[in-house]
């Protein structure tokens, strides 16, 4: 089953706040995107549907969720794991060892640096934001 990229959000704010409303959970998600409270509301009805998440009812406008540790979540994880394996290969197993490490550096990343704010001389820096504020 593949999970789009706010269902992916929504499970992990589920996740780290352990069970939640959907208040909670869109206040938290609203910390570092932008997003609306149907939209959030909307996603957790899916993965209740998707059973990746349960719900409880409080009161009969309030209800709290949490993760659903049963065999469609262990069959998602298991997916993705894979995905990202057939992917990345080694290197995705490296990463997973080290904690979220980066990437071995390959031959485009000394570009990238090169080309990242932190590696532009200041006066190139400034030149352009004088470009883009005129």
């Amino acid at each position: 089953m593949s999970l789009g990229g706010l269902e992916l959000a929504v499970l992990g704010t589920v996740r780290t706040l352990g069970e939640a409303c959907c208040a909670d959970v869109y206040a938290e998600l609203r910390r570092s995107r932008a997003v609306a409270y149907t939209s959030v509301t909307t996603t957790l009805y899916r993965l209740v549907d998707k059973d990746l998440v349960s719900v409880r009812r409080v009161r009969e406008k309030k209800a709290v969720y949490r993760i659903k540790d049963g065999p469609a979540f262990r069959e998602t994880m298991a997916e993705m794991v894979d995905s990202v394996l057939d992917t990345f290969g080694d290197a995705a197993v490296s990463a997973l060892l080290e904690g979220r490490a980066r990437p071995p550096a390959g031959p485009a990343d000394g570009a990238r640096r090169r080309a990242s704010p932190a590696h532009v001389p200041s006066s190139r820096v400034s030149a352009g934001r004088n470009r883009e504020n005129h």
